[in-house]
């Protein structure tokens, strides 16, 4: 398949992209300086959160569905439900996302780094299940971590047993779309992005891999300098963004689309991060006139940081009790977090 790169020649073209890409270039800008400046525990919480709900919007966008609830309550150890295909996929979209966010800006475009957005590079192998006894030195919660990581590897490696594509039937539209991709570095940053989202869409160089499209988009933001504070969740903001993309419609159409995705994605982190300020806020008027000592404002932002708090977490986190950490939740009242499984026994609780 051949990409119509040239369709963007014509001046009447870059007329019709201009307020697109000015308002997506402002609603980034804008809510990455705030993420920049928002205090690091709301700042890293809006950001664990956009990771889970772009790894549930690139499933939906793929026709599958996956509850926020069961995505983190899976990564808790604590399902309250038989974990489906569709969740451990969307397991290995969240953490492809974390990987990239990690990474170094740039470094996904260099070197071995491709891996990170193609998945056809060679990768680190599976770490084998860890059948050690919990007595020879290593604590029980870790070995049951490591269990869990071990069941998860083997699920999507059935997964992608299911259907292989050949090597060579994926090099060339993964050359293509470099090639693509190299087209593009006189472009504007959103507009290189897009472009090079709309190409991954129409060449598929990853079959079975949609998702690593939206995140090659966003690795390219960070990595020129539009998006410094934060990965933007581009699935998500095209899955809620009213454009439909298809290949039927004309390129400039497509990229305007698309364009529209990315400032629907960063105007709902902007919110995101005002519900979050907003539950911090509401949270620790109930700690007013508690004694300096008390942790009750420690849970609180923990609540903030964290998608998900245990009663054994928060004993951890606060080096405490967690006959404390029921108390303190008591205090909190109708202020704490919703809780997410249910039940009356290892229960979690969480701003999702």
């Amino acid at each position: 398949m051949v990409y119509d790169f040239d369709s963007l020649r014509p001046p009447a073209t870059w007329r019709g992209l201009a307020g697109p890409l000015e308002a997506a270039s402002d609603a980034l800008v804008r809510v990455d300086e705030r993420l920049a400046r928002a205090e690091p525990v709301l700042a890293d919480g809006a950001r664990a959160r956009a990771h889970l709900l772009d790894a549930q919007a690139a499933l939906h966008l793929d026709g599958e569905l996956v509850a926020l609830e069961d995505l983190v309550l899976h990564e808790a150890a604590m399902d309250v439900r038989r974990p489906t295909l569709a969740l451990a996929r969307a397991v290995a979209v969240l953490a492809d996302r974390r990987r990239l966010a990690a990474a170094a800006p740039g470094r996904a475009f260099s070197g071995d780094g491709w891996a990170l957005l193609t998945g056809l590079a060679a990768s680190a192998p599976d770490d084998e299940e860890d059948e050690r006894d919990p007595e020879d030195g290593e604590e029980p919660a870790f070995v049951a971590v490591d269990r869990l990581l071990a069941r998860t590897r083997r699920t999507l490696a059935d997964y992608e047993a299911g259907a292989p594509a050949p090597r060579a039937a994926t090099d060339a539209p993964l050359a293509a779309w470099r090639r693509i991709l190299d087209e593009t570095r006189d472009l504007p940053a959103l507009l290189a992005a897009a472009v090079a989202l709309d190409a991954w869409l129409v060449l598929d160089p990853a079959p079975r891999r949609c998702h690593r499209g939206l995140l090659a988009a966003a690795a390219l933001l960070r990595a020129r300098g539009k998006a410094t504070a934060h990965l933007p969740a581009l699935a998500l903001g095209l899955r809620e963004s009213r454009a439909h993309w298809s290949r039927a419609l004309p390129l400039p159409e497509r990229l305007a689309g698309l364009l529209g995705a990315v400032e629907t994605s960063a105007r709902l982190m902007g919110r995101d991060l005002d519900r979050l300020a907003l539950a911090r806020e509401v949270m620790l008027r109930a700690c007013a006139g508690r004694r300096r000592t008390s942790r009750l404002p420690q849970l609180v932002d923990l609540f903030v940081g964290t998608p998900l708090v245990t009663v054994a977490s928060a004993a951890r986190g606060l080096a405490v009790s967690p006959q404390a950490v029921e108390a303190m939740l008591a205090e909190l009242g109708p202020a704490r977090p919703r809780e997410l499984t249910e039940r009356r026994r290892y229960r979690a609780w969480g701003i999702v």
